[in-house]
């Protein structure tokens, strides 16, 4: 008896940013005989067996009874993870391309350089016209500590040493290959910290990992020190880093990513002269290798193999 032919797929794409239109527009060119949705207009639709979107709002998924994959169009998956009806069964990647932990590199080392070599009191002279040199600080002195050590991680560590500084390390639950110190677990957490003169955060959005740079943690650097959050918004408390940059244990920070996005206009970390606040802009995966790692892994899909850059729905990476 022969197998039944594969269903067809047809893919749901939520178009909910600029950023996710972009993939949209891109899949269209690259696949025109793929079937492509941007919205249910029935109660359920039987047909959709791949989403592929930034995030997956509740209530979408008990809708597509035949979804087998949800494929997130960035590098976390954290959008697509937090539905709490998503089926135990489907499968979840992530886009991963290789360009994208130099990108990270070079938006990090931006941020420690601007703030270790004083850029912004030397554009204050330059607006005030006032020749005074600063004393040049020696890299050496200053530790970086990195939390989360994965594929981009690591390159960052890489690119942040040969800068001169010394860079540690901090992963949950093992150690990696790392070339840097790597202190492991909650039990290191607090002797890393202590170290940081710089803090980086590198961490995947999970439910452990929420809320982790609070008042308490972010006390235990030492005075003076700078962050710097490339992560995830929710990974940092915003209102007790301000708190510390305005009392003077933080030096200032950093920040790219935000519990609410866009950022409120009514926030207090816009136009704070401690603190940069960029766009969520520190590093993006290119659209073209994103969608060519999305029909890879339809066509794995069709045949039983293993998908690229598959999510462990447990740990959340």
């Amino acid at each position: 008896m022969s197998k039944p032919t594969p269903r067809p797929p047809k893919v749901l794409m939520l178009l909910t940013s600029d950023f996710v239109t972009a993939r949209y527009e891109a899949l269209r060119a690259r696949a025109p005989d793929l079937e492509i949705v941007t919205e249910l207009s029935a109660d359920t639709d039987a047909d959709v067996t791949a989403l592929f979107a930034f995030k997956l709002p509740q209530g979408i998924a008990p809708r597509l009874p035949n979804l087998q994959l949800a494929a997130s169009v960035g590098a976390g998956a954290d959008g697509i993870l937090s539905a709490p009806d998503l089926p135990a069964h489907v499968r979840v990647t992530r886009a991963v391309e290789p360009g994208l932990g130099l990108s990270m590199a070079q938006f990090v080392s931006l941020q420690i350089l601007r703030q270790f070599r004083m850029l912004p009191k030397m554009e204050q002279q330059h607006a005030a016209g006032v020749w005074k040199r600063l004393p040049v600080p020696d890299a050496r002195q200053i530790t970086v500590g990195i939390m989360g050590l994965g594929s981009i991680g690591a390159i960052v560590a890489d690119v942040v040493a040969a800068l001169g500084f010394k860079v540690i390390g901090w992963t949950r639950s093992d150690s990696r290959d790392s070339r840097v110190p790597v202190f492991v677990g909650e039990q290191a957490m607090d002797a890393f910290l202590a170290q940081s003169d710089f803090l980086v955060c590198l961490l995947p959005g999970t439910p452990q990992t929420a809320g982790l740079l609070n008042r308490t943690q972010l006390a235990k650097l030492p005075k003076g020190s700078f962050v710097i959050n490339v992560a995830r918004g929710g990974i940092l408390v915003e209102d007790d880093l301000l708190a510390l940059v305005n009392e003077g244990h933080l030096s200032g920070a950093a920040l790219d990513v935000f519990a609410t996005e866009p950022l409120p206009a009514d926030s207090p970390l816009w136009r704070h002269e401690k603190i940069l606040v960029t766009p969520h802009i520190a590093a993006q995966p290119s659209v073209g290798p994103v969608v060519e790692q999305f029909i890879e892994n339809l066509q794995r899909l069709a045949k039983g193999d293993p998908l690229l850059n598959e999510v462990d729905r447990l740990t959340g990476y």
